[in-house]
Order: structure tokens, then sequence, then C-alpha cells
């Protein structure tokens, strides 16, 4: 798949619009991420939308319930790789 970001504001919003390589059908898909500042950290909501038969196939028949499930694990290891590199001592100079 080809990939182009479409919008990247740091730290509050990222998106990107994909099309598939050699897929004759038009197919592309748009994900969105807002990313809301709050005490504890942060809040962070992601959004896709897919358009076009290669995507009804591949994860409408063939995987049905396959979008929610990457997308759960990846908001997982996005949130432990956080809590990973918040509780890492800060670099201190000598």
């Amino acid at each position: 798949m080809s990939l182009r970001v479409t919008e990247y504001e740091p730290f509050n919003r990222l998106s990107w619009e994909t099309v598939v390589d050699g897929d004759e059908t038009g197919s592309s898909a748009y994900h969105g991420w807002v990313i809301t500042p709050t005490d504890g950290g942060c809040h962070v909501l992601t959004e896709e939308t897919q358009q076009g038969p290669f995507f009804l196939e591949e994860l409408g028949r063939k995987h049905p319930g396959a979008l929610y499930r990457y997308h759960q694990d990846w908001v997982e290891r996005l949130a432990r790789a956080a809590e990973a590199e918040a509780a890492r001592p800060a670099n201190r100079s000598a």
C-alpha cells in the first residue's frame, strides 16, 4: 500500500490516506487520530474508513472483525510503549 500523511499537528492530530498498490478497483482508506491531553497523559481516538472491493474482500469477507482487532492491538501496544517511556529515568548529564 502507498500511504500519504494528510494532517500532522504534533500532540493533537494525525491522519493519512492510502491506496492499494496494483489494485485496479480504486480501493482506498483513511485513518485519523485525535489526541487529547489529560491530567494523566492523553486520550486517543482513532477511526478508519475504507472503500472498495479489496477491503470488502480482505477485511470484510475473509477476516471479519480483523480491523477492530488490529486497531485494538495497535492502541494497546502504543499505550505500553508510552507507559514504558514515561517510566524510564530521565537522562542526566554529568
